[in-house]
């Protein structure tokens, strides 16, 4: 049953048209009067020249007219059917009826409720979508939010016309341009400035980033530069020059997170090396759909050693070296493709890159290089979430020098190892972690804890030798950015059980 007449505004909120011009163009629209069911469909007007996919698909809704139009916040009950097309703008619908048809939200939110059934598309454009597991969408869900939009009234209808986000001139970095320090065993501490300038009057917007970065381990400075022309929205090409600690572990730790571990315990879950790096780099950048990108690169690479830092409750007795890699010179070509996309019960990212490398042309390495990686996170059933992650990595061709290879090991991979003791050229590693939240122990600003059960899995080897897999199946809790939990080898090669504890921020493992 729905909330009221559907054709009669109720949006408060700073974002809103304010209530008396929005009812008074409502009731224009409507002819009728406010118990109106809806708004004629031929009164609603794009604006501006449509631009994409989603944009040219509500254009084409709005042309041929046969749809729907909802403004104001409804509720259908299990039950209702409704027919044809439906046009959701500036409103909350919360849904577990039959809708035939597809529908199109405009800075708006679709919840679907278990039992709901849209024979449709769903298209969310600058707004919320909170799908169900026990909800159907026969057709795709395209869900933007960083697309916005403006809705507003007009005598006779409504009016949508994009919001384009127009960068300011001058962009200080993180706090007045301080970025979030890290720590960690071969650099200390690094604390970072940044600044963007970009001339937003100029035909490309040329921009210029500029990172400087101070390592008390060498009292030394390094830096970034990155100029780059943005001849339009999505596209961008430019140089990137810098010298820089980098390491090949970031698809399990965060640069916040480790640096966390290693204050607080010693534990540092990246291996480094010293880079100097020059690259000409073209991309498409958008946050959901495909962004391919081409890197030009040349990098002087050499290895660092690691030092004893201080560490809370940590042991500085045995400070974990930092492996050696083959210094010298690669200039090689990067390719890659990115693809993120929300799905009616979570969130997909996609990664592939390869880096061919050829010394008979310049540098004194040849390899090719291939690096995949998967992630998926989501809802299941009754609340409960799935997360699914994989990376494969590895020599397609030729010889991949100590500074392409990667690791795992330890808590924040699999716990019953030594940290970071698997380590090739090679890898392969995946996981899955169950959740199921306990809602009847939520406290407020912490959010709500989870019981969690994850299977993890990985093997790390070089060319001539014998892939090992290792295994590790956990059991634990966690709550907001902290998780605990203990681990056992299921192989039997280890049968004492490891208890760990962990932070865990969005990104990582």
């Amino acid at each position: 049953m729905s909330s009221g007449p559907r054709g009669l505004v109720k949006r408060p909120g700073p974002r809103r048209p304010a209530a008396a011009p929005v009812i008074a163009a409502v009731f224009l629209a409507a002819g009728t009067g406010p118990f109106a069911a809806h708004a004629r469909a031929q009164e609603v007007e794009f604006v501006t020249r449509p631009r994409g996919e989603a944009e040219l698909r509500l254009d084409a809704l709005l042309r041929d007219g046969e749809y729907e139009l909802w403004v104001r916040d409804t509720v259908l009950s299990p039950g209702e059917v409704v027919e044809g097309k439906v046009l959701v703008l500036q409103a909350t619908v919360r849904t577990a009826a039959e809708i035939r048809g597809d529908v199109f939200v405009v800075d708006g939110d679709l919840f679907l409720r278990p039992g709901a059934n849209i024979s449709g598309d769903v298209l969310v454009l600058g707004g919320g979508y909170y799908g169900s597991s026990l909800a159907v969408v026969a057709g795709s869900v395209k869900y933007l939010p960083n697309d916005l939009y403006a809705v507003a009234p007009r005598a006779g209808g409504w009016t949508i016309s994009p919001v384009r986000r127009v960068p300011r001139a001058i962009q200080l970095h993180g706090l007045h341009g301080f970025k979030a320090p890290t720590y960690e065993r071969v650099d200390e501490l690094t604390l970072a400035w940044g600044v963007t300038g970009r001339a937003v009057n100029w035909a490309g917007s040329p921009s210029l980033e500029l990172v400087a970065r101070f390592k008390t381990e060498q009292n030394s400075f390094e830096g970034t530069a990155r100029h780059y022309w943005h001849p339009a929205a999505e596209f961008e090409l430019g140089v990137e020059a810098e010298r820089a600690t980098r390491s090949n572990e970031d698809w399990a730790r965060g640069a916040v997170s480790n640096s966390f571990a290693y204050l607080f315990t010693g534990d540092d879950f990246r291996d480094y090396y010293r880079s100097d790096r020059a690259a000409f780099v073209v991309r498409r950048a958008v946050p959901d759909g495909w962004s391919p990108r081409l890197v030009m690169q040349w990098e002087k690479a050499r290895s660092i050693q690691a030092r004893e830092q201080f560490a809370l409750f940590g042991s500085d007795e045995d400070v974990r070296q930092n492996p050696p890699i083959d210094e010298g010179d690669t200039w090689s070509a990067i390719l890659g493709v990115t693809y993120r996309q929300r799905t009616a019960t979570g969130r997909i990212v996609v990664q592939a890159v390869l880096e061919a490398a050829d010394s008979t042309v310049a540098g004194d390495f040849s390899f090719l290089l291939g690096d995949v990686r998967v992630r998926w996170r989501g809802q299941v059933v009754s609340g409960h979430q799935l997360d699914l992650f994989g990376v494969a990595r590895g020599d397609l061709a030729g010889s991949v020098p100590g500074q392409r290879w990667s690791a795992f090991g330890g808590r924040v991979t699999l716990p019953t190892l030594p940290i970071l003791s698997r380590r090739g050229p090679r890898l392969v590693y995946g996981q899955a972690t169950y959740a199921v939240p306990v809602a009847a122990l939520a406290l407020g600003l912490l959010g709500t804890p989870e019981l969690f059960f994850r299977v993890a899995m990985g093997a790390a080897w070089a060319e001539r030798e014998a892939a090992r897999f290792d295994a590790n199946l956990m059991l634990g809790g966690r709550m907001s950015v902290f998780e605990a939990g203990v681990a056992v080898d299921p192989s039997g090669n280890d049968t004492d059980p490891a208890i760990y504890a962990m932070l865990s921020f969005p990104g990582d493992l």
